[in-house]
């Protein structure tokens, strides 16, 4: 019998030794089934095991190149790529997707209970799986990107692309609106690389610059605090349409470092407490500018003056 202890297998079905007795036979057979039952009931040992799977992306030189000039294309690079600097983009690139590989780790645990001895028993198998992954970040094109970007040199603006260009216009024009003495045209750079690259918009470059404004003028503090939108030029527009009007030129002409303008803008002083100008006030401050004289409205009064000197002295005109 196939299976059985060298004890068992010497008896038949049933239960005897093939003439083989000697008076111990019972107990021999109920010994030697004990065992095997004992052996048949035993939970096999359990399983265990773990992997481990990672995932990089390898990049060729010529591979490598054409990553670069696409992303140069996207950031309107205007340069060209030696070889040199094609190795120098695969070092750079293979270190940072070292610092965060892809891993996932797989533990499988198993266990095997015997079904028992009568005929047909199934054994029950129990098994248990954990996965832990640990994603990777690391983005081959915002790599690329962001590598062409430190090539960009906002310093010798001839080399700039169109998006650099439009983002620097656009930060000069808001420098321009907001007339701040504290921003240097270096930081204005910074903030149009950051603009041009997409990790600021010109919204959040208008609220940093209203966080400045407001120390700068702090009489107009709780004006910039009320809107996230409104530049220094946005509080002055009224006196210069006032300004334009009386010298009857296009408001467009008139900038924020007009005399006028800056009488009102910086008539605050360094703690905004000094007393502003009133609006008549400003008019005749106007009105007392070279320019003015060269106006139909002086030329005008300056008839009607005539015209009123002479009939108080007598004279009909």
């Amino acid at each position: 019998m196939a299976g059985l202890s060298p004890e068992l297998a010497q008896f038949d079905a049933q239960g005897n030794n093939n003439g083989k007795l000697d008076g111990n036979e019972p107990a021999a057979y109920a010994a030697s089934l004990l065992k095997n039952i004992g052996s048949i009931n035993t939970t096999k040992n359990a399983q265990a095991g773990t992997s481990v799977s990672t995932s990089i992306t390898k990049l060729t030189p010529n591979a490598a190149r054409a990553l670069m000039e696409a992303s140069a294309q996207a950031v309107d690079y205007m340069g060209k790529f030696s070889n040199a600097d094609v190795a120098q983009f695969i070092k750079e690139f293979d270190a940072e997707q070292k610092a965060q590989v892809a891993k996932v780790i797989t533990s499988t645990a198993q266990k095997v209970t015997p079904g028992g001895t009568t005929q047909g028993a199934v054994d029950k198998t129990a098994e248990t799986t954990a996965k832990t992954e640990y994603p990777s970040f690391f983005n081959p094109s915002q790599f690329a990107q962001d590598w062409i970007w430190n090539k960009v040199n906002f310093k010798d603006e001839a080399t700039l692309g169109a998006k650099s260009l439009t983002a620097l216009s656009q930060v000069r024009g808001l420098l321009d609106q907001f007339q701040l003495l504290g921003v240097s045209d270096a930081e204005a750079k910074i903030a149009a690389k950051q603009i041009a690259m997409g990790k600021k918009t010109v919204a959040d470059y208008t609220v940093e610059l209203q966080q400045k404004a407001a120390k700068e003028y702090p009489q107009f503090a709780d004006r910039f605090k009320a809107d996230p939108t409104l530049t220094t030029y946005d509080i002055a527009s009224p006196i210069i349409s006032m300004v334009a009007k009386t010298l009857e030129v296009d408001p467009k002409t008139i900038g924020m470092t007009h005399p006028v303008v800056l009488a009102y803008t910086r008539a605050g002083g360094a703690d905004g407490k000094q007393p502003q100008p009133s609006y008549y006030d400003l008019l005749l401050k106007t009105k007392s500018l070279p320019e003015y004289q060269a106006t139909q409205q002086a030329n005008n009064e300056a008839r009607d003056g005539a015209t009123s000197l002479a009939n108080a002295l007598g004279y009909g005109l």
